[in-house]
């Protein structure tokens, strides 16, 4: 009999491991650290207990006009987070332009003119709005080992695109672009009022020629689902402190998500852009005065390298979203580190909770191979788009346990706020959000 109910448990267990992938498509994931939105709370350590099932449901939403520039921690429009867009060098060595057209001899033509602070820079404006709902799945075995599962379903929109040319030169060095016309001195090629002003007019005709779009854009759907196995230990057996936990865990993050279109200047990705990754994650926590849990948190995400059609930088110069030229690539995406640290008021008053934390994360930067012939390597690999992001965010978790000692099934709820303090080439997007939970005890 005994033995039939061991059968039949694992039968159970496996079953409910079943249905939450095909009904779920397992949820809840290390598709965490993204530059466009706070990163939320990466969890605590895993309880050690044999065969406990935890489902959690989480939703969270945010919306920014702000980011923080790169370089420094001033904080700027979102959309220029790479600087003005510089359009004097937007055609500047793009292969194969006709100067028998209009629109691009214009480009040829204002690249001639000696460059100057400010000079044919256009400063966009835009709102970000991020909706996302994780779901996560772990499920323990025997001796401390335990397999998690999930993924993010995310919404990402930018709206409200606008642009301005940047405030121009008033005195009468050349170039000037926009508050005197026909002063040229030192430049006798061309105008540069007048060649400014013929490309502000062209400006969409030129867009067009090259399949771009900087207007609004909406992306929705999964993000990278993510499998891990793991080890957890919960020592007690200590006379200064009430316990010390360690969970340690590795995986692998698939490339479910859609890839970004690139004749989109500011669509964003909703995972990881077709790169799969590998990573590994370490948790710590410690008891103190039956009350108190001090954590941290370390993890480390590497990426394989994917061969994929990209715009490219083609100018020293060229700064911004915007770039005309565009072909197949060989992408080596950068690694991304994250380290927590925080502070848990556990249980302070029956089953409430209260949690805040400091985390900072950051991804090295991108780099391209098997660049065409006609592009620089070197410039290519320049682009902003492609260099290293830092973010530092503030969490704050209100918990509340409604699990007795004697119960089977625990259901948890919390609220949470994620707030980014600072950081280099990301988006100023909090999140606030609701936590569902589920504890299955099976023993």
């Amino acid at each position: 009999m005994a033995h039939k109910a061991k059968i039949n448990r694992l039968f159970i267990i496996f079953s409910m491991l079943l249905l939450n992938l095909l009904l779920n498509r397992p949820v809840y994931s290390y598709d965490n650290a993204h530059f466009y939105r706070a990163q939320l709370f990466p969890g605590e350590t895993r309880f050690e207990r044999n065969y406990l099932s935890s489902f959690d449901i989480t939703l969270a939403g945010g919306i920014t006009n702000k980011g923080y520039a790169c370089g420094n921690c001033e904080e700027t429009c979102l959309l220029n987070i790479c600087g003005c867009h510089n359009m004097q060098f937007l055609g500047k060595n793009v292969p194969n332009k006709d100067l028998s057209k209009p629109t691009d001899l214009i480009l040829h033509q204002l690249a001639q003119i000696p460059a100057r602070n400010n000079f044919a820079k256009l400063l966009f404006t835009g709102e970000f709005k991020i909706l996302e709902l994780v779901f996560s799945y772990y499920q323990n075995f025997t001796r401390g080992l335990f397999l998690h599962l999930h993924i993010p379903i995310r919404k990402l929109n930018v709206d409200c695109v606008s642009y301005r040319e940047a405030p121009c030169p008033t005195d009468e060095t050349c170039p000037n672009s926009c508050c005197v016309p026909n002063l040229s001195r030192g430049c006798p090629l061309h105008d540069p009022h007048t060649l400014w002003q013929a490309f502000l007019n062209t400006f969409g005709d030129i867009l067009r020629e090259h399949n771009i779009n900087i207007g609004n854009t909406e992306q929705k759907g999964v993000g990278d689902f993510s499998i891990a196995l793991g080890y957890t230990v919960n020592y007690e057996d200590t006379e200064v402190l009430d316990f010390i936990d360690a969970t340690i865990r590795g995986g692998v993050m698939l490339p479910t998500s859609n890839i970004r279109n690139v004749d989109c200047v500011f669509s964003l990705p909703l995972g990881y852009d077709g790169h799969t990754g590998l990573f590994g994650a370490l948790d710590v926590g410690l008891g103190i005065y039956d009350w108190a849990t001090l954590g941290a948190h370390i993890s480390a995400t590497c990426f394989n390298s994917r061969r994929r059609r990209m715009r490219l930088k083609t100018a020293w110069r060229q700064t911004g979203f915007i770039k005309l030229y565009k072909d197949f690539v060989r992408r080596k995406k950068g690694n991304i580190y994250n380290v927590t640290g925080y502070f848990k008021f556990d249980h302070f008053v029956g089953g409430a909770s209260f949690l805040f934390g400091y985390s900072y994360s950051t991804k090295h930067k991108d780099t391209l191979d098997c660049i065409p012939e006609c592009i620089s390597c070197e410039i290519a690999n320049s682009a902003c788009e492609l260099m290293q992001w830092k973010m530092h965010t503030l969490h704050l978790l209100f918990e509340y346990d409604f699990t007795k000692d004697d119960m089977k099934v625990g259901p948890r709820l919390n609220i949470f706020y994620n707030h980014v303090l600072s950081g280099q080439r990301v988006f100023k997007t909090g999140m606030a959000g609701l936590g569902l939970g589920l504890d299955v005890t099976w023993e």
